[in-house]
């Protein structure tokens, strides 16, 4: 037996936004990570389960997705997210970063919140959805994208601040998933034991589709599938917007 598995690992925390992969996470990835346990609060809070405390192991233990993009004031958000996105909190531990372009999450939450993702049984939570369903159903994909935009910066911002007090972390993107797999697969791999046959099914499980579907939770997948879906004036309001975020993670303006 190796040095490496007389010891526990010390836990990991994953963050990242909904419409970034994060259900393959949830259900995949992070249930096959060696030598970590998955735990998931988010989705059993979502899916009605009842979970009396919420504690957090220092080792032996993956938590997420972690989801910022949460909407505030639901339990999830009050319960997992508040407590797990101070810098106090995040202070000696490691944490993974996974990032999309904002643009690009704009334009996919519209559709699935929109029109494509499912409510929850929580009666708090599901009347938020239909509150959001209701808005974006009422409202072009343009307004909604100008609307929702500063929401958005302010969660970037938050992982901006988290990766600075974190001991150990790592941010990886969406686009390098879809466009620069080594860069992805050895980000992901930094503090995470994952074995070739999982990473190649990420791989699999995350190569857009050749046609666009609205109707699926999949949507497309694509990277910069905002510039077929925002008008030009639209993205170039975004672009002032999102200016600090595009300088402090190395996204293109254009």
């Amino acid at each position: 037996m190796s040095l490496i598995n007389l010891f526990p690992r010390k836990s990991v925390y994953f963050y990242t936004f909904h419409k970034c992969a994060s259900f393959l996470f949830a259900n995949f990835v992070l249930k096959n990570i060696g030598g970590l346990k998955h735990v998931d609060y988010a989705s059993e809070i979502y899916s009605g389960k009842t979970v009396e405390q919420i504690s957090f192991k220092k080792y032996g233990k993956i938590y997420g997705p972690i989801r910022l993009s949460v909407e505030p004031n639901t339990p999830v958000f009050n319960r997992l997210v508040t407590p797990t996105t101070k810098s106090d909190f995040i202070k000696n531990k490691t944490a993974i970063f996974f990032i999309r372009d904002p643009r690009d999450l704009l334009v996919s939450a519209y559709y699935s919140f929109g029109f494509t993702h499912g409510f929850s049984p929580v009666e708090k939570i599901r009347k938020v959805e239909k509150r959001t369903r209701e808005f974006i159903q009422a409202n072009s994909i343009d307004d909604y994208a100008l609307f929702s935009a500063d929401k958005l910066i302010n969660d970037f911002s938050k992982i901006n601040e988290l990766q600075k007090f974190a001991s150990k972390s790592v941010v990886i993107k969406y686009e390098d998933m879809i466009d620069n797999w080594d860069v992805f697969s050895e980000g992901l791999k930094k503090y995470l034991n994952i074995s070739d046959s999982v990473i190649n099914q990420i791989y699999q499980n995350t190569r857009p589709k050749v046609k666009e579907d609205t109707s699926s939770h999949h949507r497309s997948g694509k990277a910069g599938g905002y510039k077929n879906k925002l008008t030009a004036e639209t993205i170039e309001l975004l672009n002032v917007k999102f200016n600090n975020i595009f300088d402090a993670f190395g996204y293109n303006r254009f």
